[in-house]
């Protein structure tokens, strides 16, 4: 018998924490991190703290009190009762954005993880390039309570499987290559022995390699799916604004703009990267890149070699001016010092003297870099991420604009969106032709009505049994 169970994702973006049992066999499919629920108890200056461990993610119900899953160092630190083997035998990870991938950090070491290859060197690079804290230890993670004589300890490394196709016990999972705003993210057909389950993870059709969601959906329909638990972030929108429209309206600003060009876009978007570098290119600009870009760039050119050379002409790589504020090589921790030899290498003072021949790719938090910049009278901002959705992201978006005023720089929005719209969603579950569609990531689940399936609601905490 195939049960699933929402633990979370239900009536919300994100979230993900779907328990699939057949037989005595347990995974999740993605465990990631609830924003929305993060958000009704913490913010910027009150945050949950490794101090108390696992009992205050416990209390407030952003994990779920599931005995047998969590690391047993937590539990003895929270004084909770330690099992001795895992409830779960493994968790299917779709892609590496915190809202599917966060809370694996809690996991038991002794519970697997299957992603795809170029997922876990997203996860690899963003572990290292950001602070470790305890919602983002999943590919490693260091024993708490972590005192002071215990911090140059080496980590713990977790179990990652990158196989495009596991069987644990009656459970067989396929990962499938789809689109979307992250590298290395993937659908689910799974197959128990007697049901077929499809999970879209995220997923779009209007970007760059929007064929790969396309054949996934062949795919998915070939199977003939019993279940197809889709997400709908966007399904109230009807806006297929591609990754080309980015390039071309990108170009026309930096035609246009006499000065420097910035460009603020999540990081970890390889294809907003590759837009602004081919923008660069066809505006006889070079694209500066932070030391940030720059490793996770290097660590995933392992998996997706289409990806150009730190080396490349067109690329300048910044070094920020932190600690001591005199460029020392002891200022940079020793990811960052593997850069400091490169040739294209430059500082402020470079780009100052150069904005018309440079796209910067510096957004929100390199305010005080472009402050030391000084760029010219009417140079330009393009935010290329999404408009806020929440009070919080509204304050850093006037602080944004504050900034931006100072600076004299002209603001331009062109985002494409890392999800599809709902034309597109219908188009993707009409094609998959599930028996039964269940939506998840989304807080209109109502809006698959407009499709001829049967759908679904379960509730947070609801098991809902396949026949």
């Amino acid at each position: 018998m195939t049960q699933l169970t929402f633990f979370g994702g239900i009536n919300e973006i994100g979230g993900n924490k779907i328990l699939l049992e057949e037989s005595g066999t347990r995974v999740f499919l993605d465990f990631g991190k609830s924003f929305g629920l993060w958000g009704k108890f913490f913010e910027e200056f009150l945050r949950p703290s490794a101090s108390q461990g696992i009992s205050q993610f416990l209390n407030t119900k952003l994990i779920p009190d599931i005995k047998g899953i969590y690391r047993k160092d937590l539990l003895e630190f929270a004084d909770l009762p330690i099992h001795k083997q895992p409830y779960v035998h493994g968790v299917f990870l779709s892609h590496a954005h915190q809202d599917h991938a966060s809370y694996i950090s809690f996991f038991d070491e002794e519970i697997p993880i299957y992603c795809s290859s170029t997922t876990k060197k997203v996860l690899e690079a963003i572990e290292t390039v950001g602070n470790r804290n305890i919602e983002g230890e999943i590919t490693n993670f260091k024993k708490r309570p972590l005192l002071a004589s215990q911090r140059l300890q080496l980590p713990i490394s977790r179990q990652i499987f990158t196989e495009k196709k596991v069987i644990i016990d009656g459970i067989e999972m396929e990962l499938v290559a789809v689109d979307h705003s992250i590298p290395g993210s993937c659908a689910m057909i799974i197959h128990c022995p007697n049901s077929t389950i499809i999970y879209s993870g995220d997923l779009r059709l209007h970007g760059t390699f929007g064929n790969a969601t396309e054949e996934f959906a062949q795919r998915a329909f070939d199977e003939k799916p019993d279940v197809f638990l889709c997400e709908g972030t966007r399904i109230t929108e009807t806006s297929r604004y591609g990754e080309e429209k980015v390039f071309e309206e990108a170009k026309d600003v930096c035609l246009k703009t006499k000065g420097l060009v910035t460009v603020e876009f999540s990081w970890k978007d390889i294809t907003r990267f590759l837009t602004i570098y081919k923008v660069a290119k066809e505006t006889n600009r070079r694209v500066l890149i932070p030391i940030r870009l720059a490793y996770y760039i290097n660590c995933l050119r392992q998996t997706l070699d289409f990806l150009p050379s730190l080396n490349d002409e067109n690329i300048l790589i910044f070094l920020e001016r932190i600690s001591s504020g005199t460029y020392d090589d002891t200022d940079y921790s020793k990811w960052q010092r593997e850069f400091l030899n490169y040739p294209n290498l430059v500082k402020a003072d470079y780009v100052k003297i150069n904005q018309n021949k440079i796209i910067s790719c510096l957004g929100y938090f390199d305010m005080l870099d472009l402050l030391e910049i000084k760029p010219e009278k009417n140079s330009a901002y393009i935010h290329a991420t999404s408009e806020p959705y929440s009070e919080e992201m509204e304050f850093d978006a006037k602080r944004m604009d504050n900034w931006l005023e100072l600076l004299e720089l002209n603001k331009f929005q062109i985002h494409a969106s890392g999800h599809a719209p709902g034309v597109d969603l219908f188009k993707i579950a009409n094609i998959i032709n599930p028996k039964k569609l269940i939506p998840i990531h989304t807080v209109h689940p109502r809006e698959f009505e407009k499709t001829d399936l049967k759908v679904l609601y379960p509730t947070i905490g609801e098991t809902i049994i396949i026949d």
